[in-house]
């Protein structure tokens, strides 16, 4: 089998991909912050509901929100020390919920109650989700899925695991870090999930402009009898090779189908982060209130890969990278393609902060709407193999209906079709908002 050169059928495209600015960059540790705000809606599903008070010593680790809901992940401290308000704020992704704010007392103690999880390998799924739940596991890669939701499948059965190493959004790289950093513990997660699965089809997927990461897994899959059951396949560089269903098809040929998700095919797939948490929770005990990001872009004075506590205001960060240049015009929380706008210093990153980019007028484009020219250039690059800029026009004229007929809702936000529009219309915008219409309209 040939894991050189992969990709998708449909759609993507190549785009200067700025990662020079940190791709060198070792992962620092960012200075603890005095005050951290834990959000209690860090994933999808039900937010958690804060089970601290304020006037609580907390340590670190320790769970302050939980959920009885099945799709749902546990929250827990980064910091030790005193709970000083429970309110509502905003995240640096733009959600709005509960934080538990919590002020260090310095020590950052460890919470005693933390341990591995005893007898993995003959462990029932059962007990190994509720573990992973517990630990508060989401996706890291930016959906933010709760991990154990997606560990057990029966119909059908999960026969190959994939990690996705790809990190195929400009200016990111904290992946691409932890994959040279943290490459034992990567392969180790690999073989974790090999093993729950009872796989020999286990891959990890990198892009090819990362060829040291690459050869790094190569020399472990090929050095250490552990991991030689294991795969490394390298991947075009070509946006958005990291999302699941395109990396799903373009590394094992199997089509997720519409409204489905990667183990409706029977494969399961994951971030390699995502992988990282994985493995500390069940060899280590520890749950996820931490993890890296790249702090990049023209406007921050000195671009890094960082390791961050949940919960650090976004102004602690920046200014661990000697802050921001006076021309700068934009922070976004993300990638440049998918990201949120950052309109609070103080507000808190999550577990699904994967960066944050500070721009000045160099990395933006003019961006003033002109008429389609018809030329089909959002079609051909479309990902999702739908038409952007009949759903846009039909979405301005209200009529939803039309949407509906031309597959609005298997829109992958993706933004590709508002980056090679020459008339730099708002494709990307009206297909999100014909989106929301129609899940309004199906409650």
């Amino acid at each position: 089998m040939n894991l050189k050169n992969l990709t998708f059928s449909v759609g993507g495209v190549h785009m200067n991909e700025h990662k020079t600015l940190t791709e060198k960059c070792p992962i620092e540790k960012v200075p603890e912050p005095e005050v951290v705000h834990i959000p209690m809606s860090q994933h999808i599903g039900a937010p958690c509901t804060p089970v601290v008070k304020k006037g609580d010593h907390v340590k670190v680790g320790q769970i302050v929100g939980n959920s009885d809901a099945f799709i749902s992940a546990a929250v827990h401290a980064s910091i030790s020390g005193e709970v000083i308000a429970i309110e509502k704020r905003y995240t640096s992704d733009g959600r709005y919920c509960d934080c538990v704010t919590i002020k260090s007392d310095g020590l950052n103690t460890l919470d005693e109650n933390l341990h591995p999880m005893e007898n993995y390998e003959t462990a029932p799924i059962e007990d190994i989700m509720t573990f992973v739940k517990n630990a508060g596991l989401v996706g890291m890669g930016g959906a933010g899925f709760p991990l154990h939701a997606k560990l057990k499948s029966d119909d059908p059965v999960l026969d190959i695991v994939v990690l996705n190493g790809a990190e195929c959004e400009p200016f990111l790289t904290c992946d691409h870090r932890i994959m040279l950093e943290k490459s034992d513990e990567i392969m180790g997660g690999l073989k974790l999930f090999a093993d729950l699965y009872r796989t020999k089809e286990a891959y990890i997927a990198i892009e090819e402009n990362k060829p040291d990461a690459i050869s790094k897994m190569e020399d472990m899959v090929r050095d250490i009898p552990e991991f030689s059951d294991l795969m490394v396949a390298s991947c075009q560089t070509k946006y958005p090779q990291g999302d699941s269903k395109r990396l799903s098809e373009a590394l094992v040929g199997r089509i997720v189908p519409q409204n489905g998700v990667t183990n409706d095919v029977g494969v399961f797939l994951t971030n390699v982060g995502t992988t990282l948490a994985y493995y500390d929770a069940i060899k280590k005990g520890l749950p996820t209130y931490e993890r890296v990001i790249t702090v990049s872009g023209s406007g921050i004075v000195t671009p890094k890969n960082l390791l961050v506590k949940i919960g650090t205001p976004v102004g602690h960060i920046l200014e661990a990278c000697g802050g921001v240049k006076e021309n700068f015009i934009e922070i976004v929380c993300g990638g440049p393609m998918t990201g949120k706008s950052v309109f609070d210093l103080d507000s808190p990153i999550t577990k699904t902060t994967s960066g944050l980019l500070v721009f000045t007028e160099e990395e933006k484009p003019p961006y003033e709407e002109s008429p389609c020219i018809k030329c089909s250039r959002c079609v051909d690059h479309c990902p999702a193999n739908i038409n952007p800029t009949d759903i846009n026009a039909a979405i301005l004229r209200g009529r939803v209906d039309i949407a509906i007929e031309l597959h609005a809702d298997q829109c992958m936000e993706c933004g590709i079709c508002s980056f090679v529009c020459p008339a730099k219309r708002h494709l990307s915008e009206s297909v999100k908002l014909a989106k929301r219409e129609i899940r309004m309209g199906a409650k």
